[in-house]
């Protein structure tokens, strides 16, 4: 049962720091895709002044001590500011994970269960594959809605352009690029788990 336990926090763990990981990640990947897509264009500002709002906009959702998002150039309607505000509780929830649960995962370590639960690794380790084979069947923009579907409770997420012009500068691509950014952190770390399990199971035979 102990066993059991600190495997399924170091899961959520690892499922955590993948999504903190890719999130961070998310930031200089934007600024790389302003001039690939023509943001500013899109925009019609600047890139200096287009990457400043995307950073106060990033600085809200990752900050626990900013109450309130307000854009320089962007503005917001209600429903979008809502949006964003249950964002920053889901980025809120996964960073506490990280902090809560990297203890277990140390005894995940320490204890060497990633030879006990050698099998379950396997299978968390194939779950992305299955899950982006489905993506590439729907389509990514099919996709795209039932993600949200599932996370989201309303249809806030559902932006109107000309309330929330923020919507403009975040093309399907970018997000198609962070959810790809999140598949290969998540499977680096569970094959380097997995890796490590089948050396030492190797070994001991």
């Amino acid at each position: 049962m102990r066993d059991k336990f600190i495997f399924t926090g170091s899961i959520l763990w690892i499922i955590a720091t993948s999504v903190i990981v890719t999130i961070l990640l998310a930031i200089p990947l934007f600024g790389l895709e302003i001039p690939l897509y023509h943001l500013t264009e899109a925009a019609q500002m600047s890139g200096s002044r287009l990457w400043h709002n995307f950073l106060v906009l990033m600085n809200y959702l990752l900050n626990p001590f900013i109450g309130t998002l307000k854009m320089p150039v962007f503005p917001s309607s209600t429903s979008g500011l809502k949006h964003f505000s249950e964002v920053k509780h889901l980025f809120m929830f996964a960073l506490s994970l990280v902090v809560l649960l990297f203890p277990l995962f140390v005894l995940f370590i320490k204890d060497n269960l990633r030879i006990v639960f050698h099998n379950g690794l396997r299978f968390m380790m194939w779950l992305p594959i299955l899950i982006s084979l489905v993506a590439f069947l729907i389509g990514f923009d099919q996709f795209f809605l039932y993600f949200h579907e599932v996370l989201f409770r309303d249809n806030t997420w559902l932006f109107d352009p000309a309330k929330d012009p923020i919507i403009d500068v975040l093309p399907e691509q970018y997000f198609m690029h962070t959810f790809l950014i999140f598949a290969i952190v998540y499977e680096a770390i569970f094959y380097g788990l997995y890796r490590k399990g089948y050396s030492r199971i190797k070994r001991m035979k």
